[in-house]
């Protein structure tokens, strides 16, 4: 079975809730991201920092609050690393979330995009062997 491991984006770009706000822009800006995992030391996913949070800055650009965690999503949805990639599309279908951080018992293991599951459907369509051996052993 193909799960959520095997396709999602390993790599992730995180921030430390203390940490300031203007480190997250510039990291979503660097890596052209619009949002980033809040992660402690222990590598529990906490929340994120998104684009639409960073923008509450604007009804005070002089605010004392500065760090991460004043502004971040606390309630976050997630998706499990061992969910089956069928039971992901589901749950794309459903919500209009277009990425899920991915975790292991609370430990952020990685990132899923809509992007990375429709270039999954793609390359086993177009036969790319390299994604398309998995997927098709998995039926």
């Amino acid at each position: 079975m193909l799960t959520v491991r095997d396709i999602m984006t390993s790599h992730v770009v995180f921030i430390d809730p203390d940490d300031t706000v203007e480190h997250a822009i510039d990291l979503m800006l660097r890596h052209g991201i619009s949002g980033l995992p809040v992660v402690d030391s222990s590598g529990q996913l906490l929340g994120v920092i998104t684009e639409f949070d960073v923008l509450d800055i604007v009804h005070d650009f002089f605010t004392e609050k500065n760090q991460v965690y004043h502004y971040m999503t606390r309630d976050i949805q997630t998706v499990d690393a061992n969910t089956s990639a069928t039971e992901l599309a589901d749950i794309f279908c459903q919500r209009s979330i277009r990425r899920y951080p991915v975790v292991d018992n609370n430990r952020l293991v990685g990132i899923i995009s809509r992007r990375e599951l429709i270039r999954l459907v793609h390359n086993v369509r177009t036969n790319n062997s390299h994604y398309a051996e998995p997927v098709l052993a998995s039926l």
